[in-house]
């Protein structure tokens, strides 16, 4: 215990050295330890901050289907995938603004109706998660529309203002059964 209590100021020393010598993230800094702590936890509120701006306003856009509104929210590189959905839906991984923006409007008006009931939300940085549960309703054409509430965490990345990464990972089980009842005798998903 001793040994370790006398490597404290010089890991103190050695921390605050670091913090100073970051010139992109903070200017020198000639002040004591609480000084040099502060403003890395201000710049984190405000990552934070723009983070929960970004995603609130992509989120809201994606579930209303404003596509107008949604894409002007997203990166040009933007990845969306969902691997939860491979088994009932195969692959949805979309990577680019084209390839996302032309997905969402071939696929999404088979969605019939898409509500969202939050449970919680985190803005972490440039992340921010929303878990909740998810009551829609899909239909191919010449298919029954089916009917499901599904849980859902949905996460998104943001970087300089904008959607980079879109994430979904869903428990499909109460679609699959709903696609079950819909047409009886079919198996296979």
């Amino acid at each position: 215990m001793r040994r370790i209590a006398s490597y404290t100021p010089l890991l103190l020393a050695l921390s605050l050295n670091l913090l100073s010598s970051n010139a992109d993230a903070q200017p020198a800094n000639t002040g004591n330890a609480a000084a040099a702590t502060t403003e890395p936890a201000q710049q984190y509120r405000a990552l934070s901050a723009q983070t929960r701006d970004v995603a609130e306003r992509y989120l809201q856009a994606y579930l209303s289907r404003d596509w107008p509104r949604l894409f002007p929210l997203m990166a040009e590189h933007i990845h969306f995938a969902d691997p939860t959905a491979k088994m009932v839906f195969g692959d949805l991984s979309q990577q680019g603004k084209p390839a996302l923006t032309k997905y969402f409007t071939e696929v999404y008006p088979y969605v019939e109706t898409h509500a969202f009931k939050r449970e919680r939300s985190t803005f972490a940085g440039q992340h921010a998660v929303f878990i909740g549960e998810s009551d829609w309703s899909f239909s191919l054409p010449g298919q029954a529309p089916v009917r499901s509430k599904t849980p859902l965490v949905l996460t998104l990345t943001v970087e300089n203002g904008l959607v980079t990464q879109h994430q979904e990972l869903a428990d499909f089980q109460s679609y699959l059964n709903g696609r079950q009842q819909v047409s009886p005798g079919s198996s296979k998903p």
